[in-house]
């Protein structure tokens, strides 16, 4: 029986900018630590995400905790870095939920303001919450992005597997699952928006994953999915390698 692994793990610490990959995540009941530790919202206080603009993805982001220091990477190249300064408390509603904060000043927000054409503020998330997602862990499996022959990246999920079939990991809904040194709660499959649909290289839209998925796999609850939901039970380290055994 194939075993299935940690294949890829996929962060950012700035929520909507381009990933990186770790080889390896510490997990708290909030998710990754320090993943999407940081937001853009715009004047009416929403949030600014990968679903209003896929182009935040040309942007690179880089957060140091101990320094406290938060680096980003412009499409130009231009690198800005600075230490934030939290200021007033703010409340941003994601995915439903609402989750605390504080505004930062820096010089951060006027680059990517600068960039896309509009004003933006930065907000620092609070401990005791996630940003991620619905849930604070999310996987998918290598061969479930095959069913669309995708980049599992454009899906931009916590953690990718191999040795899976395509949607195996939806058959763990409702079970343990131990990752590492972790234990996850499996959930129902993930619903998607339009953000597949763009390059996670360029952001510009290059293919329609939404009905790409409805034509490979079908609706679930009526709509496109692809990847499951998962709550963290037990913290824990999590490497690139680590199996993933159904308890």
């Amino acid at each position: 029986m194939a075993v299935a692994r940690i294949s890829r793990i996929n962060t950012t610490p700035v929520k909507s900018l381009r990933l990186h990959h770790p080889e390896f995540v510490e997990l708290g009941p909030d998710g990754a630590l320090e993943d999407r530790r940081f937001l853009f919202v715009d004047d009416g206080r929403r949030l600014y995400n990968g679903k209003r603009d896929t182009s935040l993805v040309r942007t690179t982001a880089s957060w140091d905790l101990g320094s406290r220091i938060l680096s980003m990477t412009v499409p130009s190249g231009e690198a800005i870095e600075a230490v934030p300064v939290r200021s007033r408390a703010e409340v941003v509603e994601v995915y439903g939920r609402q989750v605390r904060g504080h505004a930062v000043a820096g010089p951060w927000a006027d680059a990517i303001s600068d960039l896309i054409g509009r004003s933006l503020t930065l907000v620092e998330r609070d401990d005791g919450a996630w940003a991620t997602d619905s849930r604070p862990a999310t996987l998918i499996s290598r061969s479930s992005v095959g069913l669309i022959d995708g980049d599992g990246r454009r899906f931009r999920m916590l953690f990718e597997l191999d040795g899976l079939e395509a949607l195996g990991e939806e058959a763990w809904n409702g079970r343990r699952v131990r990752v590492g040194e972790a234990t996850l709660l499996v959930g129902v499959p993930t619903p998607r928006c339009a953000v597949p649909s763009a390059s996670p290289d360029t952001g510009c839209r290059d293919r329609d994953v939404l009905r790409e998925l409805l034509e490979r796999r079908g609706p679930v609850d009526g709509e496109s999915c692809l990847g499951v939901y998962a709550e963290v039970l037990e913290p824990g380290m999590v490497r690139v390698g680590d199996e993933v055994e159904v308890l």
